[in-house]
């Protein structure tokens, strides 16, 4: 790469353009969040919705009408509501509308100066999303600058606006990020031009890999929350990874001008990348393997923040692998200019010369000579883990920091006048067992479910075919079902309830909550009607009932991840110890990385859920908890630290290894492999932070739980663990850290790092 810099460095200048070029589409392609479970109950209830219930469409959104002095009684607001329904059954992908100006829908979809109309859409998530900003846009012209106003509402159009102010969050974030990041930098590297690499390094991978997510929307859907995954752990690492073959470069650099070499500067890039260069490398190694666990989740949103995660960790070698040490070798010499006065450069930049130990090899003496200051540390992340034993799990969907977006104002409009559930209510579907059409006992059970859930002080409202036959037959029966079946003008009401075209065995009992889609109370009450009522209701026969609907999607999703969370970790720490074992020849040293990093993990679990769940600095970080923290952040985070984490172990341990390979001398290897890396640990763990901290500016509360849960990660792991707790233990552990039954020596494959 050094001897044929100009042609790589140009050949990444033109991976960047196209991708740059091409980040507009991955904009544009971004949909909805996809929530459900493979093969749970609630996505068997979407799908036969939408197979069987075609007029019904795949997606119920509302469109909410409103007016300061108007109600649906006045002409000029049923004018506004007969035009904005007309242009909406225009659009393509609408299935079918419902408007509180149709026979016998007045009272059910009106109150005081609110209405609503129900709108079914088809598709696919990218679909639907397209369609409800077509949608959108539609209602907003349709019902113009008058006294009523129209907004969209629904899960496609929340997600819609939801992305935008996402989208908006990551680039606030990044904006106080990065130029935090180039002063943290400038510290640690005292010079101009190499402060300016990891951030050129890190806009390059990031935008290689925008540019593939790019091109993978045309084969699959990725969701915005992917996004800010990526850009923050691609900021991130690339910065990491960088930083540190540049400290190792301009070592080497120094090193090979000093003994004489003709070329100098391509010696130094040789050495950094066969040294940090592959430590990074098999860093980046641990990082995909954290991150491949998650597939074993079965949701789509796992697999596609799996996917896109993996995905910028091997850009980012790639890029460090080829652009970097390219660019290096462009620089040679020029990396060091722009040097900050010798006053301004850290301390132990000078160890060489002098002949005295710099900071950190003085810092690391200490730690050697008391190994016990490791106790209080060791007490500090222990105290911080409690709080985890009281975690609640849930899902915010992030309503209110869309509420001065269409959407928002419509759900909050619901919210007032309807229900807060009403934006997304509970769908249980009643199926007939066997063949054949809902029979008596089918409908007594709805009936009796119905008139149950009326009473339910949890419900807002509920209705079922049995609701329509009362209201229009006066009797439940299949011959009254018949009946209605064959009446023209009830067919349409009739569709959205029972799935007339394919047979008359399946109809929906409609159930909106008080509390809103995303609360505790909301999901308690799946629970409740999966665990409790439908049994009890079926227990002597009766119709097949499941739970659906975006709530019982969340409990899904809930259990699915709480499920799998003791197989992600048992893979992680596996995988992590074998690997480890293999690269350090050591069976201790992989067991201390293990329980170490799942302290620090643990730590940052704890006290996100001290602030987010428990409310505490609500003021200082502008949120409003919840009551829970985000039911995927566990296993995410978890996943994600516990790969980025390593970094910093691998480049460390692989340090050390280096030196007491040299010399066989336990404690200095621990001081000089400390000495080597301590700066560029701590600059990479201040920089990551401070680019994960940001994402606490944010108006999304999940972009504020995950920027705080990894930022506290990062800063625990770089200080109190890399800093304090490894050094200590290794020299409590002595020459047993390199120990390594002779039995595995030989069957272990060989990998140096060095």
């Amino acid at each position: 790469m050094a001897r044929r810099r100009w042609w790589m460095l140009s050949f990444w200048g033109v991976v960047l353009v196209a991708s740059a070029a091409a980040y507009p589409h991955l904009i544009s392609s971004l949909a909805a969040s996809d929530y459900s479970v493979t093969g749970s109950n609630s996505q068997q209830v979407s799908q036969l919705l939408e197979t069987d219930f075609p007029t019904a469409g795949a997606e119920q959104d509302l469109i909410v009408f409103d007016s300061g002095t108007l109600t649906i009684e006045d002409q000029e607001y049923a004018g506004v509501v007969d035009r904005v329904v007309k242009a909406v059954r225009d659009e393509p992908g609408v299935t079918s509308v419902l408007s509180p100006t149709d026979p016998g829908m007045r009272s059910a979809l009106s109150r005081g100066h609110a209405a609503v109309a129900s709108v079914g859409l088809s598709g696919d998530d990218r679909e639907r999303g397209d369609r409800a900003a077509d949608l959108q846009d539609a209602v907003r012209e349709a019902a113009g600058d008058g006294p009523v106003q129209a907004y969209l509402t629904g899960y496609s159009p929340t997600a819609n606006d939801l992305t935008e102010v996402e989208n908006a969050d990551v680039e606030r974030a990044e904006s106080i990020g990065l130029p935090i990041a180039f002063l943290v930098l400038l510290v640690a590297l005292a010079a101009l031009v190499a402060s300016l690499i990891p951030l050129i390094t890190a806009v390059v991978s990031l935008t290689t890999t925008f540019g593939v997510l790019s091109v993978l929307t045309t084969v699959t859907v990725f969701d915005a929350f992917l996004l800010s995954i990526v850009t923050m752990i691609g900021v991130g690492i690339s910065i990491d990874y960088s930083l540190f073959v540049l400290f190792r470069f301009r070592e080497e650099l120094v090193r090979a001008k000093a003994a004489g070499h003709p070329d100098a500067v391509t010696r130094a890039v040789g050495t950094a990348m066969s040294t940090s260069g592959r430590t990074i490398a098999f860093s980046g190694v641990i990082v995909a393997i954290s991150l491949l666990s998650l597939l074993v989740v079965d949701s789509p949103l796992f697999h596609g923040i799996a996917l896109g995660a993996v995905l910028v960790v091997l850009c980012t070698l790639v890029v460090a692998w080829t652009m970097l040490p390219a660019l290096l070798a462009a620089l040679g010499e020029r990396v060091n200019r722009g040097a900050l006065p010798r006053r301004l450069r850290p301390e132990d930049e000078a160890a060489d010369t002098t002949g005295r130990p710099g900071g950190w090899e003085g810092w690391a003496r200490t730690v050697l000579a008391r190994p016990w200051m490791a106790l209080p540390a060791a007490a500090l992340l222990i105290l911080f883990t409690l709080p985890t034993a009281g975690i609640k799990l849930g899902i915010d969907l992030g309503i209110s920091a869309i509420s001065d977006e269409p959407s928002g104002k419509g759900a909050a409009i619901l919210a007032d006048e309807f229900s807060a559930g009403a934006l997304s209510p509970i769908q249980i579907l009643a199926s007939h067992e066997g063949s054949g059409a809902l029979d008596d006992g089918d409908l007594r059970t709805i009936d009796t479910m119905t008139t149950s859930l009326a009473k339910d002080p949890r419900v807002a409202d509920v209705s079922s075919v049995t609701t329509l036959l009362r209201q229009t037959t006066g009797t439940v029966t299949p011959q009254a079902l018949q009946q209605l079946e064959r009446n023209p003008q009830v067919q349409p009401v009739l569709a959205q309830t029972v799935n007339v075209g394919a047979g008359s065995n399946r109809t929906v009992i409609t159930v909106v909550p008080k509390a809103a889609v995303d609360s505790s109370e909301a999901t308690e009450l799946v629970e409740d009607l999966r665990d409790r009522t439908i049994p009890a209701l079926t227990a002597a026969g009766g119709p097949e009932m499941l739970v659906g609907g975006e709530t019982a999607q969340f409990a899904d999703l809930s259990d699915e991840a709480l499920g799998k969370l003791p197989l992600v970790m048992g893979m992680v720490l596996t995988l992590s110890f074998c690997y480890l074992m293999v690269i350090f020849r050591s069976l201790l040293l992989p067991l201390k990385a293990v329980l170490m990093n799942l302290l620090a993990t643990f730590a940052a679990f704890g006290i996100t859920t001290w602030v987010f769940q428990k409310g505490h600095l609500e003021e200082l970080f502008d949120f409003t908890s919840v009551g829970f923290v985000q039911v995927y952040l566990p296993i995410m985070v978890f996943a994600l630290l516990f790969g980025l984490s390593m970094d910093y172990e691998v480049f460390l341990i692989g340090r050390m290894r280096e030196e007491y390979l040299r010399t066989h001398d336990n404690d200095r290897a621990v001081a000089k492999g400390l000495a080597h890396t301590a700066r560029p640990i701590a600059a990479a763990a201040v920089i990551m932070a401070a680019v994960f901290g940001c994402f606490l500016v944010a108006d999304v509360l999940e972009l504020k739980q995950f920027g705080l849960a990894l930022a506290v990660a990062v800063l625990l792991d770089a200080t109190l663990v890399r800093l304090l707790l490894v050094p200590a233990f290794m020299k409590v552990a002595g020459r047993a850290n390199w120990w390594l039954p002779a039995f595995l020596d030989r069957h272990l494959p060989r990998v140096d790092l060095d």
